[in-house]
Parts: C-alpha cells; structure tokens; sequence
C-alpha cells in the first residue's frame, strides 16, 4: 500500500488581474476536488506551501484561510470526529514534494486517509516590486493511500549553501516621499540555471541509487526550477530521453512553488510506471521523489 496522487489541478488568473495568491490557490483546490470527485469535507490535512503572497501577508496560516473558503469541516464533527487540520509549511519551490512527504508520513501512520497540498504565488504588489518573473498560479494536489499501488517510495532533498547567494528574495521598507512601504525585491544570478541543474542532478542520483532505481527505467520526469527547459536539460544530463520530460504548459515555464502541479497537468502519474519528481530552488536547494505505479 502506497500513498498515491488521486489528482492535481492549477488555476491561473485569465484575464483577471484582480484574482491574487489566495483566489488562485482557492480555485486550483476546489478544481482539485472535483476531480478527485469527492468533497470539500473529505480533506482532512490541507497543507498550503505557497511563498508569493497577496500584500506579502504571512499571518494568519493561509492554509486556514484556505480551508474556510472551500468549506472543509468548517464545523466541529459530532462526538469528536475527523475535521481539518490546515497549516503552512515554507520551504520555497521544493514546497509541494515537501508537504507531499509530511502528507505521505501521516496517511502511512493512519491519522489521516485523504491529504492535500496546495502551492500558489502571485505578485504582492504589481508595480511595486522588483524583479518578480513568476507567473500567477495555483496548484493542488490530492492524496491517499491504495492497497493496489506502491506510489510514493523514496524521497530525497539536499541544500547546496556554496550557492545560496544565487537565488534571494527580500522584503525591505523604503523611505519615499516622506513616507514609506515594504518592497520585495527577488534576484536570481545568471549562473542560477547552470548551478540548481548541476544540484538536481547530483540529489536526483542520489536519490536513484537509495531506491535502487535504474535512470533508464524511467518513464516520466516531472522537473521544476523556475527556468525554462529545466526538465528536458535535467532528463539530458540523466541519461533519460527528453521526450520523457514533462513541458510545462505556455507562459508557466518559470512558475515557482506550483511548477510542479503544472508540470502533472502536461501527463498524468496514472499514466507512468515509474515517475521522477524534482524540484529546486533557493538554497540551492533540491527536492526529489520516486513515484511507481
């Protein structure tokens, strides 16, 4: 019995400016529900790992704020039964393979029987910020376990502090016309795609060798870094043919904390045998996971 992916979905904003972070993770939730075909209710742990957000808030959890929009166990359960327990967790882009972890650990223990993860970054303050080149997205997906399927079987991160300098973000108050507001700024050096791609490479080999995997075996790469062509470079660089490597939908080649999810829409796990997910960012740091079916 493995813990497996019952579905993932993503939500852009369209042709609305006006729909931020919480919108978007709010929507790619409730699509991912649907196509799970179950319930808001049914949602027992709801993770939300999403770093770019409306007005830069950080508190309250957005997780919880999540959850109170599409109504999970909104309610205390008669005679103290199984609710929601929502929280945030940040870890940057390799947020999603996290939460999928911690999510993996609890359904194994049987606190929980369904999970999910929700990524969603959004420019705080359009206009207003520097250097922000991420698209607008939400991206969820939904857990459980099946008596049937190995699903998850390994999962591996690594930080590389040598490069931590590659890929920074910042918010820092400015003083500006007598008065003064926050600013996020975010820097990513010219070396930050050849650096994360040599990362994901070494964790990624790690990772085959705990699992006992053969890199040729492999049917499906699933590769997020925030840099276009980052899964076809990584899947060249491991000896697995390209055309094995998930392409990211148009206009989400640089998505952070949800590239993952929007990688999954591209070719679904239940269509793989066996399946790679990678992902990296600042730190640099690498997260990676060996999915079977």
């Amino acid at each position: 019995m493995g813990t497996v992916v019952e579905a993932s979905a993503i939500a852009t904003p369209g042709g609305d400016p006006s729909i931020g972070a919480l919108g978007l993770a709010d929507a790619a939730a409730r699509a991912c529900i649907e196509r799970a075909h179950r319930t808001p209710d049914d949602v027992q742990l709801l993770i939300n790992v999403g770093v770019y957000l409306d007005r830069n808030m950080s508190e309250p959890a957005i997780a919880a704020l999540i959850q109170e929009d599409i109504e999970a166990n909104l309610e205390p359960s008669p005679g103290g039964g199984q609710g929601t327990f929502s929280f945030d967790v940040r870890d940057g882009a390799c947020g999603l393979l996290t939460a999928i972890e911690l999510i993996d650990g609890l359904l194994a223990s049987g606190a929980i029987e369904v999970g999910m993860a929700v990524a969603t970054d959004a420019d705080p303050e359009p206009g207003l910020t520097e250097g922000f080149g991420f698209p607008a997205l939400g991206g969820a997906l939904m857990l459980s376990t099946d008596e049937a399927r190995r699903g998850f079987t390994r999962f591996r991160s690594a930080t590389f502090t040598a490069y931590a300098d590659l890929f920074s973000s910042a918010i820092d108050w400015r003083v500006e016309n007598g008065g003064g507001r926050n600013v996020l700024t975010v820097e990513i050096a010219d070396d930050y795609p050849a650096r994360v791609l040599e990362c994901a490479e070494v964790t990624t080999r790690e990772l085959a060798e705990a699992d006992g995997l053969e890199l040729g075996e492999v049917d499906a790469l699933f590769a997020t870094a925030s840099t276009p062509g980052f899964g076809q470079a990584l899947a060249q660089r491991l000896g697995i043919p390209p055309a094995r490597a998930a392409s990211l939908p148009t206009g989400l080649d640089r998505a952070h904390t949800a590239g993952l999810a929007a990688a999954l829409e591209s070719s679904s796990l239940a269509e793989t045998g066996t399946a790679l997910l990678v992902s990296a960012g600042a730190g640099i740091t690498v997260a990676t996971a060996v999915y079977r079916w």
